[in-house]
């Protein structure tokens, strides 16, 4: 890991089991670098990209690519060495050569992520860790990221290595009585269990039972259910009436107002203060895992961007009461006629310091209609509702008042470019599917400065480097004074990787 920078949270796996760790870190929907050392002092490295495990950097060389390759007969081993003796991705090296078809290598690049990440788990409880918040800088490569979701990363980790866990034993016992029923909004299908699996939960949500009941029915061995239970417990997916949400929640939609009932200004407002939870959306495209460092940059404080405070002055409703948490480490302890139930430790929270911003411009927000008071624009109102929330880091209901915003004027393209840029920051992004959904705004209007931007940056992100450049270039064409678009345009000039955009952008 860096010695020259501090990190921002460090602990050890005996205290905060590499599970809790994955489920904190897609919780806060954080992005930044983490990094595991085991006691004979091999290092392992991860890249975050909001909440999700995206790269994987083994300290020991485990599952390499052309190993896996000629493993699986795809090459021999002179193809493999002369691949190797090339500059750059050996993937890329691989399809330059036709030695490999792409299908096949993504498919292997896939295997070997989860192979890479679900060997994590198995680190003893001496394995230290230590986090840095922002710097993905520090776990970089020219490969795309990973598109596994970050709970079928914890499932696979969990089915492979339970036992290692410090907490798996405490957990399952204090559990012994308590009635296992899923939890409604529970995101199932995202832990991409196997067919016996989805059996087992289709008899525990068809028939609750305490866990002990479940243990001697025998439709499942001990061992199956007490993993599958652990993993349920740790990502909230049980309704054990703790009034818990669960990880990435599937939430349906609340239905639409009745055609014929007229919808008031004052209600508008009102709706967009409610509170919001959305479910995260898939991640980012898979690479072949191979890694290099980059040499790491010192973080900087700064001030909130011109817009940033302009956008807090918004006339909302008094904020809800905050609701503290215990410690990360804690067992939670409930009433004590229903048994106790351990709430799944974490590492304590990272700060987030604010670095500072390269550009005050304020981003273009419609204005009203001539003559209009604000009060008769319930939609621009929305939308500078979701400015205000991305300023204070809540995406969640950032995205919730930009799609309120959409329902009442779903011809304002700035709402939907909006809301694609705010679903490309939430936990595990499809970068891909963001940027066909910017491909279909500009379609209908290419001259639209920040939707370009936004499909600029993005392209960069998942390796469409042309495209990006085509695209920053047409921004400052329309807007001279686009900061971001200069700053991405200079960064890929000088072959730096890309950096969150500044001001009320960044997250």
């Amino acid at each position: 890991m860096p010695s020259e920078i501090l990190p921002t949270a460090e602990g050890d796996l005996g205290r905060t089991p590499f599970a809790h760790l994955l489920v904190y870190v897609l919780d806060k929907q954080l992005t930044g670098a983490l990094f595991l050392r085991e006691a004979s002092g091999v290092e392992h490295a991860i890249r975050l990209e909001a909440g999700a495990p995206v790269k994987v950097r083994p300290g020991d060389g485990h599952a390499l690519l052309g190993q896996m390759l000629v493993e699986a007969g795809a090459l021999d081993e002179s193809t493999l060495q002369g691949a190797l003796s090339m500059h750059g991705l050996l993937g890329d090296a691989l399809l330059l050569a036709g030695c490999v078809e792409r299908e096949l290598l993504e498919q292997t690049a896939a295997r070997q992520f989860t192979t890479r990440m679900t060997r994590l788990f198995s680190l003893g409880a001496d394995t230290t860790y230590s986090y840095f918040d922002g710097r993905t800088d520090l776990v970089d490569d020219a490969a795309p990221a990973s598109t596994m979701h970050p709970l079928a990363i914890l499932w696979a980790g969990v089915r492979a290595h339970a036992a290692a866990s410090s907490m798996m034993a405490e957990t399952i016992e204090r559990l012994h009585d308590v009635t296992i029923r899923l939890h409604p909004a529970a995101a199932i299908e995202r832990f991409a269990p196997t067919p016996e699996e989805r059996e087992i939960l289709d008899r525990i949500r068809e028939n609750p039972l305490p866990l002990a009941q479940l243990f001697a029915a025998g439709f499942a061995p001990e061992e199956t259910l007490a993993w599958m239970v652990y993993a349920l417990v740790i990502t909230r997916s049980l309704d054990l009436d703790l009034g818990t949400t669960p990880l990435c929640a599937e939430i349906q939609p609340a239905p639409p107002p009745a055609a014929a009932r007229p919808v008031t200004l004052a209600r508008i407002r009102l709706r967009a203060a409610a509170s919001h939870r959305m479910g995260a959306a898939a991640p980012d495209l898979a690479g072949d895992g191979e890694r290099t460092r980059v040499q790491p940059r010192p973080r900087k404080r700064g001030r909130p961007s011109a817009f940033t405070l302009a956008a807090r002055r918004i006339e909302t409703p008094p904020p809800r009461e905050a609701v503290s948490e215990p410690p990360p480490s804690a067992v939670v302890e409930t009433d004590p006629s229903p048994p106790a139930v351990p709430k799944p430790a974490a590492a304590e929270p990272p700060t987030h310091d604010t670095p500072s911003s390269e550009s005050d411009k304020a981003p273009t927000v419609p204005m009203p209609p001539e003559g209009q008071p604000d009060a008769a624009r319930p939609a621009h109102a929305l939308y500078c509702l979701a400015t205000s929330r991305i300023a204070e880091r809540d995406l969640t209901g950032a995205l919730a008042a930009c799609q309120l915003a959409r329902e009442v004027d779903p011809t304002q393209p700035d709402y939907a470019a909006l809301a694609v840029w705010i679903r490309s920051l939430l936990g595990g992004a499809d970068l891909r599917a963001r940027v066909a959904e910017l491909d279909a705004l500009l379609e209908a209007r290419d001259d639209h400065a920040q939707a370009l931007f936004y499909r600029g940056y993005l392209r960069r992100r998942i390796g469409d480097e042309p495209g990006a450049v085509q695209d920053l270039r047409r921004v400052l064409d329309l807007d001279p004074g686009h900061q971001d678009a200069a700053r991405e345009l200079h960064r890929i000039a000088m072959g730096k990787p890309a950096k969150r955009p500044s001001g009320w952008y960044r997250m």
